[in-house]
């Protein structure tokens, strides 16, 4: 296994009542590999990841508008893409809103090696659409557990 370190850094954040950081990883063959899936992997892609940051509390709002966070994580030996995930949570009118993103460093392939080659940064501008903008899927209440037979 080999050690990756780096910072990331996200600038330009709405107040917020927390938010979920996770690193995606894209193995590919070579260096010059192109970006598997042509840059835009579906969901179900995303098998090979780490939980880098996660804070959430929704009773106390951040004003803070960066974010910057130091992460060690040791990888196999190999080439990768990466993607950022981030999921920030917003409050509006008594609601709460999971604004999820995803933010593809896909020019290259980071080589991660056996031995260290020194730090990554990561980053991000965060949006600036407003809540209304942005694609609604749908909303989540918490229900009271059915017996599992209702389930068939």
């Amino acid at each position: 296994m080999a050690m990756l370190e780096g910072t990331i850094s996200i600038t330009g954040l709405p107040p917020h009542q927390g938010l979920i950081v996770n690193l995606y990883f894209y193995a590919v063959a070579t260096p010059d590999a192109p970006p598997p899936y042509n840059g835009d992997p579906p969901a179900e892609a995303a098998t090979d990841s780490e939980k880098v940051f996660e804070r959430v509390d929704l009773d106390q709002e951040s004003h803070e508008t960066t974010f910057a966070h130091p992460f060690g994580i040791e990888r196999p030996a190999g080439y990768y893409y990466v993607q950022l995930g981030v999921i920030l949570f917003r409050k509006r009118d008594g609601k709460v809103f999971a604004q999820v993103e995803h933010f593809s460093f896909g020019k290259r392939p980071l080589h991660v090696a056996a031995e260290q080659e020194g730090t990554m940064l990561l980053p991000v501008l965060w949006p600036t659409e407003p809540l209304d903008a942005l694609h609604h899927y749908g909303t989540v209440t918490p229900q009271k557990k059915r017996p599992w037979w209702q389930f068939w």
